[in-house]
């Protein structure tokens, strides 16, 4: 069945998207969502966990809940912060820097897929029409 209208089409693409990029994780023992706080990870290692929340547009007891998970695989860890007792930050491991590769890749694959179906142009325009979507679906995100 094919979404006639906007909402549920931009859902049905975000589920195909986050079920196919789990396919490709899994084998490595990670889940869709897992993937986006180790790329924020390795790209930044040190971060707060509140930082974490804010750049994955979740709620820190989400992050919480991820970064013990992924502390429990052996996937990252948690240090206090030198300069200030009460602040954890997350670092990836060295087991977790041998999936890098593989996780940046699986998010190429998806890209190249996509863009192989609508080709460059549409993609490109895709990509764009999302940005904008996303603005402004998070424009005034605490008014009612």
């Amino acid at each position: 069945m094919t979404p006639d209208t906007l909402g549920p089409t931009l859902h049905a693409l975000a589920r195909a998207h986050r079920a196919r990029l789990g396919a490709l994780l899994a084998p490595h023992g990670l889940h869709a969502g897992q993937d986006l706080l180790l790329l924020a990870v390795w790209d930044a290692p040190g971060l707060r966990q509140a930082a974490l929340a804010e750049q994955l547009g979740v709620e820190p007891p989400t992050v919480t809940r991820m970064v013990q998970r992924l502390e429990r695989g052996g996937m990252i860890e948690r240090r206090v912060d030198p300069h200030d007792g009460r602040v954890v930050l997350v670092y990836p491991t060295p087991r977790s820097r041998l999936l890098e590769s593989t996780v940046r890749r699986a998010w190429t694959s998806l890209d190249e897929l996509v863009i192989g179906a609508l080709g460059d142009t549409d993609a490109a325009r895709l990509q764009r029409l999302a940005a904008a979507a996303i603005l402004a679906l998070t424009a005034g995100r605490g008014q009612r």
